[in-house]
């Protein structure tokens, strides 16, 4: 069966293509994995916006029924019929990325943290992938009106879902036929570095425990994202958080047990793969306020547990410079996103910087890219009290 998308979709898949290329195997077998008695393949697609997402949301449920927890997930399940077919919902590796699918025509991927069972979806929530069909404007028209899914367990026995406070379903795993050429399971990209070369044009993919950070060179000058990742249904997902120039909402591929990519846009670029050499910064740990003396200001850094951050230099009782927004730590990489500038002219839209020499009761060594005036401080330590 062949597909054909509308010139507007074809556009904005190849231009995500090549703001967030991925690299990619020269293999032309199909690129999506197959529910039973299903075919064909999906090559071109369209994108929408991303901002944070939180499932935080708490429902008063039916006696006999508990909010479900990840343990309850199978990886692949059925969410019943919509839009005329069959829909599945994917948790892969559980690593923070939920995706909602019609099987090669149209998917939904969004971050959530799963409390309460709730995964909430939205133009605010996640990403839209589809072909040129019925089915995948419906399922367009579902993700622009946002709502939630709960997902509960019957009587410590049944796992049912229900969409937008519509009845409760039942919910069964679903089979999905994997292949022996693309990589199904995301945790084999943890700690894996994929370095790929397009012309002028490079990219460093680093992926750490459902996060990464890819890094595109285009002759001298690069920029940066980060954000979630897995790999669902054998595609790799991946959502950005943080960037320092303007990036697509969600990047879509396959990934070769070669460790080549294959975007879902059609591109296929040939990768080399490193081990990454890192130490997990534990996120608690470094939460807290760091201190830094440096030419003449007073610099405190906060990293609150709740995900927000500052940023602070003073002279005496001035404060001279201000920023926040909010934070994470991947692996060794923090990462910080301005939301609040005081000097809006001179600050970073995002920072990327590595840990090094961190002791929870010292302090450590940030070796950050933010070149803005006056310049944040790499060594930072705890604060002293009388």
């Amino acid at each position: 069966m062949n597909f054909k998308a509308k010139s507007a979709v074809f556009t904005s898949a190849i231009a995500l293509s090549m703001m967030l290329a991925a690299c990619g195997s020269d293999d032309n077998s199909s690129n999506v994995e197959r529910e039973e008695g299903s075919s064909s393949s999906v090559q071109e697609t369209s994108s929408s916006s991303v901002e944070e997402s939180s499932s935080s949301v708490k429902s008063d449920l039916p006696k006999g029924m508990r909010a479900a927890t990840l343990d309850d997930l199978e990886k692949n399940l059925t969410l019943g019929s919509m839009f005329g077919t069959e829909v599945y919902l994917a948790s892969g590796a559980k690593q923070g990325v939920f995706s909602i699918w019609i099987p090669d025509t149209a998917w939904i991927a969004v971050r959530s943290d799963f409390e309460n069972g709730v995964i909430e979806y939205g133009p605010e929530k996640g990403s839209f992938m589809g072909i040129d069909a019925e089915a995948a404007d419906e399922m367009k028209a579902f993700f622009d009106k946002t709502g939630k899914m709960q997902f509960v367990v019957k009587d410590e026995k049944k796992l049912q879902v229900s969409i937008n406070g519509g009845d409760y379903i039942d919910v069964e795993k679903a089979k999905v036929q994997i292949s022996a050429s693309w990589i199904s399971d995301g945790t084999e990209l943890h700690g894996v570095q994929l370095s790929c070369k397009n012309g002028d044009t490079k990219q460093v993919y680093s992926f750490y425990k459902g996060r990464y950070v890819v890094e595109e060179t285009v002759k001298k000058e690069t920029t940066w994202s980060a954000g979630y990742y897995d790999i669902e249904r054998s595609h790799l997902l991946m959502l950005p958080v943080f960037f320092n120039a303007p990036v697509f909402s969600m990047v879509s591929g396959m990934v070769s047990t070669d460790f080549d990519i294959r975007m879902d846009t059609g591109d296929s670029l040939k990768c080399e793969k490193e081990t990454i050499k890192y130490k997990d910064i534990d996120f608690e740990a470094i939460a807290g306020e760091w201190v830094a003396p440096e030419n003449g200001y007073d610099w405190t850094l906060t990293l609150k547990k709740s995900g927000d951050y500052s940023v602070e230099a003073k002279k005496g009782a001035n404060t001279e410079d201000l920023k926040s927004g909010i934070w994470d730590v991947y692996g060794d990489v923090l990462l910080l996103k301005n939301k609040k500038c005081m000097h809006t002219s001179e600050c970073a839209s995002a920072v990327k910087g590595t840990i090094e020499g961190f002791d929870a009761k010292k302090g450590f060594t940030f070796n950050h890219d933010d070149d803005d005036s006056p310049k944040v401080p790499t060594t930072w330590t705890v604060p002293q009290y009388e």
